[in-house]
């Protein structure tokens, strides 16, 4: 299987897979959910859309190849990312891109191989240093 076959088939499992009990259980915000992601955020305070994930919020930037993403609380009070890692899966048109994410002093970032588009849609799956794991949807 080819590299983009498999970055397709990574793409549509972690989009197909769902956010689980894990996630719910996790939430410690105080909204009230009838399912897993029942409203919108507000844009975050860099500018990126924000989407749940697990008992984290995560904030995805992307401008051109440049892919970031902060952390915060149910609260919205940013977190630390030293020991997290994560891999964002993005469509930008036809294409499926993995992104590798690493701590860059208060987010996760990593570089895709080519520009992608202004709101380009997929999920992040986000480990936490002792190794819970959650996932962002970005649609």
């Amino acid at each position: 299987m080819n590299r983009a076959m498999r970055c397709a088939a990574l793409a549509l499992t972690l989009l197909a897979a769902p956010a689980g009990a894990q996630q719910a259980r996790d939430h410690s915000h105080d909204h009230r959910h009838d399912s897993v992601h029942d409203h919108d955020h507000p844009p975050g305070p860099n500018g990126g859309r924000v989407e749940d994930a697990g008992r984290w919020h995560a904030e995805l930037v992307t401008r051109a190849e440049t892919v970031t993403v902060y952390l915060s609380d149910g609260d919205g009070r940013p977190l630390p990312v030293e020991g997290f890692k994560a891999v964002a899966i993005l469509k930008s048109g036809a294409k499926a891109a993995r992104i590798p994410l690493n701590p860059e002093g208060d987010r996760l970032a990593g570089r895709a191989e080519s520009a992608l588009a202004e709101r380009p849609t997929g999920a992040v799956r986000i480990t936490a240093p002792d190794g819970v794991t959650a996932s962002a949807r970005f649609d």
